[in-house]
């Protein structure tokens, strides 16, 4: 099963705050859409920080909605939007690379990122408790 907004709260202390926030949740919702997912997969597997393919859709969220309690000018919703991302992939088995002095990086220019400079980059470990799997298939056209 996906991890859920609700675990996602369990699972990082310091966001337990946005317990009630409609905006970050509006966001984890976003970013835990499959085709969302399987990008920032994707973008890990090509050694680029995960939040590469979404971070626009972040970024124009916060841009058409404005919310003064989820302001990505401030560290902490960058910050939670990271432990997000994190908490999301782990349910596939990506954690964030290790050593730890390896695991940001800074978002690639092509990517235009207007609040975000940096975001973890993660990598699949075999013996993570994944609970869900990306399946892609080849199938003709009958």
């Amino acid at each position: 099963m996906k991890t859920t907004y609700e675990e996602y709260l369990a699972e990082n202390i310091p966001c337990r705050g946005l317990a009630s926030d409609p905006d970050a949740r509006a966001i984890f919702e976003m970013l835990s859409e499959d085709k969302r997912i399987i990008d920032m997969i994707d973008a890990s597997e090509a050694g680029k920080p995960a939040l590469t393919p979404v971070v626009s859709i972040v970024e124009n969220y916060y841009d058409l909605h404005r919310p003064a309690t989820f302001d990505l000018r401030k560290k902490f919703p960058r910050s939670a939007v990271g432990c997000m991302v994190k908490s999301i992939l782990s349910a596939f088995g990506y954690l964030p690379v290790r050593p730890a002095t390896r695991t940001q990086k800074e978002l690639p220019k092509s990517a235009k990122p207007r609040y975000f400079t940096s975001s973890a980059c993660y990598a699949y470990e075999e013996t993570a408790p994944a609970t869900m799997r990306i399946v892609r298939a080849v199938e003709e056209i009958a």
